[in-house]
Formats: structure tokens, C-alpha cells, sequence
């Protein structure tokens, strides 16, 4: 889902408490799709400075709900609402700014807006403030940093952020840990994220666990025609192979070459065995499935 869509779902702007009249007024108009009335609400409490009306102001413009599609409108009030100081808004004014949709694009526009969200109490601030900082691979401070402020929007029970954890505890570096990878997204999927990503994401840390049953368990639920398939099915291949069902994985390991092509297969081969080894998952077939797909080849 579009990260504009989820700061602008509606059932998340109907949460805060203790809101003026006339900001509930707005709501149940909404609601009711009563869109002059919400319009006329909504306007009226956005022109004295309400932030949550100025965001709902910016979420009608952006979507071309109840206002015309305006993306440089959305913008404005959206940054008035975040300059007012509102969490959630100021996470908005980040996206707008790191995307550059109805306002000059700006790196550190939008690193200062999480920032100011994220030490608000945002969530979502936090995951994007988190992102942004695993991106600036010259800090050898940004893997604790991030994984810190990830963390803290999990505390706040924000699903997508028990994604983005199980990502870094499975990553194949300092911070791997597959046991802390499996438990992130088995409480992502009790939040409702079964995704195809998420099962690939489960069969690849249970692989590591040495748990194959739930590996070929959750590659049955990734369809032939998702773009996930060929993930889920080399790691049905490896569960077999590590399970000692060498030729059942062999016929397996031949289907996902002709589906990938042979030289992204052999790459991903190479890779997958080496972080298998690493974790302690060392088999003797995967000699013979590299003697047999890698052979010969650099």
C-alpha cells in the first residue's frame, strides 16, 4: 500500500481524543458522506489553525475527495498542520518532502520532519526516520540508531515496524539473529500481514531455525504467478535438501533455474548455501547440488 494511503487511511484519523466540537462535526459529516457539510466543517476549523483539519484539508486535496485532486494545496496544508506541531502531520510533511509531490524535493527537509515526528510519538515517524538513517551508509552509527527507533515504533504496537525488524534480524549481518527475525513476524501475521513477502520472510528465517516443515508450510501459500514464487520455491528446495529429500530438492532446484534463468539461480545458489553454512545449516547434499548446478561455472 502507497505510504501516503496508509498516513491517510481515515479509520487512523478518527483516533485522537478530546477533539474540539466542531472537529467531531467534520468527522461524522465525513462519515455520514455528507461532503459539503464535512467541507465547510473542516475548512472553517483548518482557517483558525486546527492541525487535524488542516491534515484532513491536505488528505481531501491529495485523493481529490470532497476538493479537487491539488497536490501543491495537499502540500501547504499539510507542512501548516506539521509547522503546527502535530505528530502524525509532521510524518506526512517528511514523505512530502523526501517525494517532492507539490513541493521541491529536499533530503533534509524531510529527515527533520521525522526527526520532529518521531520525537513526537509517531509510529510511522519513527519507521521512516528509521529508513532514512539505514540509508546514510557513511554513520557506522546508523544500524544501531535505526534498529533503535524501529523498536520504539513496535513498542507502540505499529505492525508494519515488526516487518521492517524481522528485515534487519534476517539480513545476513551484525544484527542477524533468525530466532528474533521468526518472532517479529509471527507478531506482524497475528497483526494481519500475511503477504506473500512475509511467507517468503517466514520460510527463510524458519530455514535458518532449522524448522522445515513450517518452510514447505509457508511456501504453499506464495501463487505460481506471484513474483514471490521463485523465493518461496527455493527455499521449499532448501527445506527439502537440509531435510535429506536430496532428490526431491534436486527436481525442485531444476524448476527454479528454468524460472529465473541460470545465471541469477547460480547467484542466488552461491548466496543462500553461504548464509545457510554461516547459520549452522551445513548439509552434505549441498556439495552435491553445487557440484551439480555450480560446476564448472565461476
Amino acid at each position: 500500500m502507497n505510504a501516503r494511503v496508509r498516513l491517510f487511511c481515515f479509520a487512523a484519523l478518527l483516533s485522537a481524543a478530546g477533539t474540539a466540537a466542531a472537529s467531531e462535526q467534520w468527522r461524522t459529516a465525513h462519515l455520514r458522506g455528507e461532503c459539503d457539510t464535512a467541507l465547510a466543517e473542516a475548512r472553517g476549523a483548518a482557517e483558525k489553525g486546527e492541525p487535524e483539519a488542516m491534515l484532513q484539508m491536505s488528505d481531501w486535496h491529495f485523493f481529490g475527495t470532497c476538493l479537487d485532486k491539488n497536490d501543491t494545496e495537499s502540500a501547504r496544508w499539510a507542512l501548516l498542520s506539521a509547522e503546527a506541531g502535530l505528530a502524525r502531520a509532521q510524518a506526512v510533511a517528511g514523505q512530502i518532502r523526501a517525494s517532492g509531490i507539490g513541493v521541491e524535493r529536499n533530503a533534509a527537509e524531510a529527515r527533520r520532519w521525522y526527526t520532529l515526528a518521531a520525537e513526537g510519538g509517531d509510529p510511522e515517524g519513527m519507521l521512516l526516520l528509521a529508513k532514512m538513517i539505514e540509508a546514510d551508509t557513511a554513520d557506522p552509527l546508523a544500524p544501531e540508531l535505526a534498529l533503535a527507533w524501529v523498536r520504539r515504533a513496535a513498542d507502540k504496537n505499529y505492525a508494519p515496524a515488526y516487518v521492517h525488524l524481522a528485515a534487519i534480524y534476517s539480513g545476513g549481518g551484525a544484527q542477524t539473529d533468525y530466532a528474533e527475525s521468526a518472532r517479529w513476524l509471527e507478531k506482524a501475521m497475528q497483526a494481519g500481514y500475511k503477504d506473500n513477502s512475509v511467507w517468503v520472510a517466514w520460510s527463510w528465517a524458519c530455514l535458518n531455525l532449522g524448522r522445515y516443515d513450517e518452510v514447505l508450510q509457508a511456501a504453499t501459500k506464495v501463487p505460481n504467478d506471484a513474483p514471490e514464487f521463485k523465493a518461496a520455491q527455493i527455499n521449499h528446495a532448501h527445506a527439502l535438501l537440509l531435510n535429506g529429500q536430496i532428490g526431491n530438492a534436486r527436481e525442485v532446484y531444476a524448476a527454479n533455474m528454468t524460472l529465473r534463468g541460470a545465471d541469477e539461480f547460480r547467484r542466488i545458489l552461491r548466496e543462500d548455501f553461504a548464509e545457510l553454512r554461516r547459520s549452522g545449516r551445513d548439509h552434505p547434499g549441498m556439495a552435491r547440488i553445487e557440484k551439480l548446478f555450480l560446476s564448472g561455472k565461476p
